[in-house]
């Protein structure tokens, strides 16, 4: 090991060194200040270097303002309580807290962290110590207060003690202390009323409680190598109290919040008359549910009734009274409604026992935004601060690596720090569920197609994938230690944002099969060799598939498991299958569910010999299961929205979580030594993690916004007495036809837009460093270079062929195959261009492009003579060719102007031009009757970037015309602000001869179009102008 170890305290004491902190939360790594760094409740540190013009600002430096805050007045108290060796407490107390703090025999790998001792010290001094002395009574009153602000009802004002420790600082550790210190001074005074009788522990899903079974006395197990509950691995237990402890499991349940719901009652448990008929022939539903005495029986049935319970909440962030019915906007699914069923069930709970306390423990217990509280505030009852800088600064965790800075034009923060803002519009919105659901809807099969990221997402897999492989090859910088024939593979983590999105990125990086034309099935290999499930040659699924997708959420709320996971893993459940056989016996397989196997998968992720050992890559919704801690993470990508510091830290702490803690000497110097007669300090050696798309920064909570007041609203409908004479009919177009193209083929790019490769916006390289050292890496984009021109111009040739030179029932030309060629060769030497960029190499950066929105940029090129009324026909709508105004119907809360000359009551004014354009249409003579495109359904069919999209142009107005003959027109004056290239080439090129085509066969009126844009004064005369014109 080298001396360049950027970890300043050891894990075991309080910390006596920190980074020098600017106001907005970033580190200094070149300044190293003394002290430990005061609470700031208004201000959050995070895992950031500072950059630019350094602030004059130390973070200490305003430490009298913040004195008074409980946090920082508690570790004051209870520091001095540590030094004078913990006086004004009972025999066992004091017996259990040396035994764990100053205990010269204790071993170094039973040594408890001083994030875990400051919370055990903090809750035993508030229980015991805190009344006794007038600085801890203003305490215990701050704690009251906080717990009062929840609500005016004291039913409500649980007296919960929060302890704030980041991930992988050991909150298991610290609940089986707070066990041992109540449980053994119960049983050595039984009517000290300040100990609990009974311990409850809440989790917030399966896979946290099945983890905190290690809390449950191992009775199963005689031999000391094999005993597995914390009490004794860790050492806890002074030998002399060991014999009371196998008590312990009766007085004990460990819960997930889900069995605080009240279940519905079924047999003799039912009322006589649920699910009878009444005397009007309907089902009676009495609505059998549990009450809560029911609840408490079939959940703690054990607890005698008015006894003293202790409570403890593990991730008790998400345990709160919510203000708000609205759903909070940081998690998925309903979270305040989840936290209210979990708050619920104490507030009943307190009624029929005698609550001792309830401690909640989490890294972020802090309120959501649509919480009903001020966003992002900590819980008033936070007693003790561990956070994620301070485990960084002790080597609790790995420290981040995160991006820095870029090649582009961003000028706040590197693209590849905040990737989902770049590309959420080019995101699929509705998850797989809702997109099934929708498909069930219309009549139609749910077909899984083709994965379509955005090229900024391909471009940013690839040059994160490049890091991750030079990792897997066991290439280890900054002094870690290297990789060895033992050590497990690195594990990749993609976080999306729903299941529509994560599913795009598996069947991208993964791989995936779909059943073509013929119903044969297809295999499509995933784009990242280490990451893909099929093997190369035979193309047949791995049996030791790499990669998993799972849905957390549903994962941990008990929900199933679908059928691709059974389908991919289906040897490895097999395996499984016949392993818990040999374990357990036969026939307990029977017992086991898909979603328990699919939790071992998740639960052993890089774990040697176990279900999930060979797991490289999870794709994973939600921020994957709380208290899901492989160590073996080393990268995470961040593809979903982040609008708190508490999510960042959630998803980074996935990825932070230590392999090994074996400390290392270090001499005054700061080397590494052996030699104990010259170690000053012992710290652990450092390990990194690199995270990109999560886009830490200093987050600012606001206000608690009041609901808005009630809108009127005005409802847009037909005037039936207009009908006859002013309904307008307008044609449904879906998509175009061009006809006769077995012709010769001609070119002209003069017309179109070059197409755009945008470096101010795509990073090709991005600069990633650490918080707490001068260490970079350099994430670059590889593979792309690596290929040939000839090769991208031959594949784009290829869908160009299949996308536009198709027969009717789908057949490539490939005939046309060289004369096209030669036309791609070409646009691709004059038509892209790099912006941004200089070396020419990155045009092969349209590798990470969708290939339609490729071909249908090249495609506007091609025939331009064929733009007209003889070669373009319309695809009209299958179900209705047409539709009118008189099927508008809504209402809205914007501005309106009442119309004369309308079929509909009124204009809907988006702006005020829109008004400006009714009543001069209301004015024009030649214009007979007009229709505002609101509620009206009228669009135009348009592509970019290879999606199909639809332009709604502002008005139609029916006009005559200079020779008498009434035609339509298309209004726009809003500009056509987004697409205005693509949206008018349609129109004019497509949409207009398309229907013009066919208004003989149809008997409906010329259609023409006008844009007035940017200027709205001229529009009357430009309108005259026009209709005169057509």
């Amino acid at each position: 090991m080298s001396a360049d170890n950027p970890i300043l305290n050891s894990p075991y004491v309080e910390p006596l060194l920190h980074y020098n902190t600017d106001s907005e939360g970033s580190l200094d790594y070149t300044d190293i200040r003394k002290g430990r760094r005061i609470f700031k409740a208004d201000s959050a540190v995070i895992p950031t270097r500072q950059t630019g013009q350094k602030e004059v600002f130390e973070w200490n430096e305003d430490a009298e303002e913040y004195i008074t805050h409980i946090i920082n007045l508690c570790r004051k108290e209870v520091g001095q309580w540590r030094t004078a060796n913990y006086p004004n407490t009972t025999r066992v107390t004091k017996e259990l807290l040396t035994f764990w703090f100053n205990n010269p025999e204790r071993l170094v790998t039973k040594k408890l962290f001083f994030a875990q001792q400051e919370s055990v010290e903090t809750a035993i001094w508030i229980n015991e110590v805190a009344e006794k002395s007038n600085a801890g009574q203003h305490i215990l009153n701050l704690l009251r207060n906080g717990q009062q602000t929840v609500s005016d009802d004291p039913a409500d004002q649980l007296p919960r003690i929060a302890f704030k420790m980041a991930t992988g600082s050991g909150k298991t550790v610290v609940m089986a202390c707070l066990i041992c210190y109540h449980y053994f001074n119960r049983q050595e005074y039984r009517n000290d009323t300040r100990f609990a009788d009974y311990f409850l522990i809440v989790a917030p899903g399966v896979t946290i409680k099945s983890r905190l079974g290690v809390l449950f006395v191992d009775t199963k197990n005689k031999n000391p190598k094999d005993i597995e509950d914390y009490y004794r691995v860790r050492g806890l237990i002074p030998a002399n109290m060991e014999h009371r402890l196998e008590n312990l499991n009766a007085r004990l349940v460990i819960t997930n919040y889900h069995t605080f719901e009240p279940k519905i009652l079924q047999g003799n448990k039912r009322s006589p008359f649920d699910g009878k008929v009444d005397l009007q022939g309907k089902k009676i539903d009495t609505g059998n549910k549990e009450d809560f005495s029911q609840v408490v029986k079939r959940t703690l049935g054990k607890f005698k009734a008015g006894s003293r319970v202790l409570i403890l909440n593990d991730e008790a962030h998400h345990c709160y009274l919510p203000k708000s019915k609205a759903k909070t906007t940081d998690n998925e699914g309903d979270e305040n409604a989840r936290a209210a069923v979990w708050f619920s069930g104490l507030r009943e709970i307190a009624k029929k026992f005698k609550l001792q306390a309830v401690y909640d423990l989490s890294a972020t217990p802090y309120y959501l935004t649509g919480s009903g509280y001020t966003p992002y505030s900590l819980f008033p009852w936070v007693v003790s601060d561990f956070g994620l800088i301070e485990a960084i600064e002790s080597g609790l965790v790995k420290i981040p690596f995160l991006p820095e800075s870029d090649n582009t034009q961003e000028l706040t923060m590197p693209v590849l720090r905040n990737l989902y803002d770049h590309v959420k519009d080019e995101l699929p919105k509705k998850g797989q569920r809702t997109q099934k659901k929708d498909a069930a809807a219309e009549g139609s099969k749910f077909i899984e197609l083709p994965p379509r990221l955005p090229s900024l997402v391909k471009g940013a897999l690839d040059q994160f994938y490049n890091h991750y492989v030079e990792y897997f090859n066991g290439i280890r910088k900054h002094k870690e230690e290297k990789a060895n024939i033992f050590s497990a593979p690195p594990v990749f983590i993609a976080v999306c944002n729903n299941t529509g999105v994560s599913k795009e990125v598996y069947k991208y990086i993964a791989g995936y099969e779909y059943v073509d034309a013929d119903g044969k099935t297809v295999t499509v290999q995933g784009a990242k060799d280490l990451f893909s499930n099929y093997d190369p040659a035979t193309n047949k699924p791995l049996k030791r598939p790499p990669t998993l997708l799972i849905d957390s959420d549903a994962l941990e709320n008990g929900e199933q498991i679908n059928d691709d996971f059974k389908k991919i893993f289906s040897s490895e459940i097999e395996e499984f299958k016949k392993d818990y056989a040999r374990m357990y016996g036969q026939g307990s397989t029977d017992k086991i569910s898909d979603a328990e196997i699919l939790r071992e998968v998740v639960n052993t992720v890089g774990q040697q010999g176990k279900l999930g050992s060979h797991i490289r890559c999870v794709v994973s919704v939600s921020m994957l299961t709380e208290g899901w801690d492989a160590n073996t993470v080393t990268h995470i990508m961040g593809l979903r929205a982040f609008g708190s510091q508490l999510l960042c830290e959630q998803v980074a702490g996935r990825a932070l979580r230590r392999m090994n803690y074996f400390l290392q000497g270090y001499d005054k110097y700061g080397n590494p030594t052996d030699d104990k007669r010259k170690i000053v300090i012992e710290k652990f050696p450092p390990e990194y993690a690199h995270i990109i798309g999560v886009p830490f920064k200093m987050f600012k909570g606001g206000k608690t916004e009041p609901p808005p007041p009630p809108v009127d609203l005005t409802h847009i409908a037909p005037i039936p007495a207009r009908q006859a004479e002013m309904e307008i009919d307008f044609p449904n177009v879906v998509g175009y036809r061009v006809e006769n193209l077995d012709g010769d083929i001609k070119h002209d790019f003069s017309n179109i837009e070059n197409y755009e490769i945008d470096g101010s916006k795509f990073p090709t390289e991005t600069i990633m460093t650490s918080p707490i050292s001068a260490s970079e890496e350099k994430l670059q984009v590889k593979s792309v270079l690596e290929k040939r021109d000839q090769e991208l111009i031959f594949l784009i040739t290829k869908e160009l062929i299949k996308y536009h030179f198709s027969d009717e029932e789908g057949n490539p030309r490939f005939q046309k195959f060289n004369k096209l060629k030669s036309i791609v060769e070409e646009w691709y030497n004059e038509k892209v261009l790099l912006l941004n960029i200089t070396d020419q190499r990155f045009k092969r950066l349209l590798y990470f492009e969708e290939p339609k929105k490729i071909v249908d940029h090249i495609a506007r090129g091609i025939n331009p003579q064929n733009n007209t009324t003889e070669h373009i026909r319309p695809v009209f709508n299958y179900y209705n060719k047409f539709s009118s105004t008189k099927y508008v119907n809504g209402n809205t809360v914007k501005d309106v102007y009442p119309t004369a000359k309308s079929h509909i009551n009124y204009v809907v004014m988006d702006s005020v031009w829109e008004g400006i354009c009714a009543k001069t249409l209301e004015e024009i003579e030649t214009v007979e009757c007009y229709v505002k495109n609101q509620f009206l359904g009228f669009a135009i069919p348009y592509t970019k970037d290879g999606k199909d999209r639809q332009y709604f142009t502002d008005f139609i107005a029916r006009v005559k015309s200079k020779d008498g003959t009434i035609k339509n027109l298309m209004i726009e004056i809003s500009g056509m602000s987004k697409d205005k290239a693509e949206k008018k080439w349609f129109v004019e090129n497509r949409w207009i001869p398309a229907v013009n085509a066919l208004k003989d066969k149809y008997e409906y009126p010329e259609w023409h179009f006008i844009e007035v844009a940017n200027d709205i004064r001229n529009i009357k005369n430009q309108l005259i102008e026009k209709i005169q014109s057509i």
